[in-house]
């Protein structure tokens, strides 16, 4: 598979993952969702996640407050995965249980409301990442709570490979509780 690298296929590769993750989480039933907790995540609490991230890049997108980023050029698909790695790699146990806390599923949530969640939350960001210019997506910046600054071509990357690493997880641990 050829990873995305304008702003065109980085919205297709959004928009195939949004389906992935809604057919899976729908395929699921809800005592296999509805596990673990704000310290050791269950399927819901990686849902909840990744629609936040949706949420708050779209949010940035919109906002018209985005500075210029240091360079003004964009790092390809694979070195915005490998800085990523680095970094979760590089962070203490501790600030990543600290950071995690923040997710915490609401009572009465049911897996569809999570899913249109989701779906709504991805369809948002598509919709704001659409206008904006290939030029616009290398020269704005956006801060990334453990990369650091992105340009917003690289922080799209990061949410196409964000959504990937975190379906890859639930789909490996609800296999090994099989």
């Amino acid at each position: 598979m050829m990873h995305p690298v304008t702003g065109e296929e980085i919205i297709a590769a959004l928009e195939s993952n949004a389906g992935i993750i809604a057919g899976f989480f729908s395929g699921q039933p809800d005592e296999a969702i509805f596990t673990g907790d704000p310290e050791q995540w269950g399927p819901a609490h990686h849902l909840v996640h990744l629609t936040r991230t949706s949420s708050a890049i779209d949010q940035g997108l919109r906002s018209g407050a985005l500075g210029l980023h240091s360079t003004g050029q964009s790092r390809p698909y694979a070195e915005v995965r490998d800085a990523a790695n680095a970094s979760l790699a590089s962070t203490s146990r501790d600030r990543l249980l600290d950071m995690g806390r923040v997710v915490v599923v609401a009572p009465g949530t049911t897996a569809r409301d999570l899913v249109e969640g989701f779906v709504q939350a991805s369809a948002g960001l598509r919709s704001s990442a659409s206008s904006w210019t290939e030029e616009n997506l290398d020269r704005h910046a956006m801060k990334h709570p453990l990369v650091g600054e992105l340009t917003v071509r690289e922080m799209l990357l990061f949410c196409v490979l964000h959504e990937q690493h975190h379906l890859k997880i639930v789909r490996g641990r609800l296999e090994a509780r099989q």
